[in-house]
């Protein structure tokens, strides 16, 4: 799978391409924020975007994840982040993206190939 991956954290940044490439994934593009995230996406049309909530400053995960389903729903899109509460899942259902809590690969790895639906 082609993949996007934005963190503003590049250490999980860094981590996340690692754990991808080693699992076959063709990372395309990277971002620190929502923007240039939503960027890549327009431009390199991925499979798969994962993107973190909280990306300050500019776009949160779950407003890029809005915009990348709202423009290009044939991307799939899946929010992973230590920020999960109510209001966050919510965002995520709403836009259409799966989410999945950081520290679980395993989750994010099925999360990034499976069909949920």
């Amino acid at each position: 799978m082609r993949l996007v991956v934005a963190d503003n954290d590049s250490e999980a940044l860094a981590l996340l391409v690692t754990d991808f490439k080693f699992e076959g994934h063709d990372i395309v593009g990277t971002a620190s924020g929502g923007d240039r995230a939503l960027e890549l996406c327009r431009e390199l049309k991925p499979d798969a975007l994962v993107v973190d909530f909280r990306m300050p400053p500019g776009m949160n995960g779950v407003q890029t994840a809005a915009k990348v389903r709202d423009e290009l729903p044939e991307i799939r899109v899946v929010l992973y982040t230590n920020y999960v509460n109510a209001e966050v899942a919510r965002g995520a259902r709403e836009s259409g993206a799966i989410l999945i809590e950081k520290g679980n690969l395993r989750a994010l790895r099925r999360a990034v190939i499976d069909d949920p639906s």
